[in-house]
């Protein structure tokens, strides 16, 4: 007497996991960490908040007293004046979307279903530059939105031109390449306070401990350290200057320190273990 086996099915679609499903999966866990609303919160509510305080505070007097280059070009510093506090907030979250995994240990079962670990990261790279971006351009259109009428009825030209759209796109690039940055320090560092200590260190205190070394010492070539800095060159994607650097000069700088960052990132979360 013989035993009939059921023929058993291998449901082949469950065991190939394509890359879209691990942005997808990326994008599921960023939506529903609470320091990702929080984080957008406070870049929107700074953002407009200062634009709308300055736009509302600055006298006629003073705006007559700048030169033309000045005026043609303070209405949009107006509207990304936010971005030096966005930028801050968005590289804590870019440090929190990579050590709050390892502090919580759900890293594991990333890396369990993804083993080769780099579309993970890349994945959670893609989902936090797009949200960043997509968040820095809302917020600089809506300060320029702001700041233009107010401005102008101060006797500031405030017409929307090539160059105002190119420096909303770019403080929005900006946005999202500096989060990627934070995320590959997050990745090399792990611990979400050293993570975060780094990252505001470089965007943020670096440039005054250059400027205090320039000003204490009379070294030429230290003088042009301030130019190739990330917030210095992220400020000017945003409509202001950077000695005479040119746009893509200002993008590439930015996009140096992303990569650096992100290289690194990616070869010690391959070579350590979760």
């Amino acid at each position: 007497m013989s035993t009939a086996v059921a023929p058993t099915t291998r449901h082949t679609s469950l065991g190939h996991l394509t890359f879209p499903r691990v942005v997808r999966s990326e994008w599921i866990k960023f939506r529903s960490l609470r320091s990702t609303f929080w984080t957008y919160a406070i870049v929107l509510i700074l953002g407009l908040g200062i634009t709308t305080l300055v736009s509302f505070s600055i006298p006629e007097s003073v705006i007559g007293q700048m030169p033309p280059s000045a005026r043609s070009s303070f209405v949009m510093s107006a509207a990304s004046f936010g971005l030096l506090f966005g930028q801050l907030a968005v590289a804590v979250l870019g440090v929190l979307v990579i050590s709050g995994e390892y502090s919580t240990g759900m890293i594991r079962s990333s890396f369990a279903a993804v083993p080769r670990r780099t579309p993970v990261f890349v994945a959670k790279a893609i989902v936090l530059f797009v949200c960043s971006f997509v968040v820095g351009v809302v917020v600089t259109a809506a300060g320029y939105a702001i700041a233009a009428p107010v401005l102008s009825g101060k006797g500031l030209d405030a017409d929307f031109t090539q160059g105002t759209a190119w420096a909303i796109l770019g403080a929005g690039l900006y946005l999202g390449l500096v989060s990627v940055f934070a995320l590959g320090l997050g990745t090399i560092l792990r611990a979400a306070a050293g993570g975060i200590a780094a990252a505001l260190g470089v965007v943020f205190l670096l440039p005054i401990i250059v400027n205090i070394v320039n000003s204490l010492t009379d070294i030429e070539w230290l003088k042009h350290v301030p130019e190739y800095l990330i917030s210095t060159a992220g400020q000017a994607l945003a409509g202001g200057t950077n000695a005479d650097f040119e746009p893509w000069q200002n993008v590439l700088i930015v996009a140096v320190w992303t990569a650096v960052s992100f290289v690194v990132g990616a070869v010690f979360l391959k070579r350590r273990d979760a």
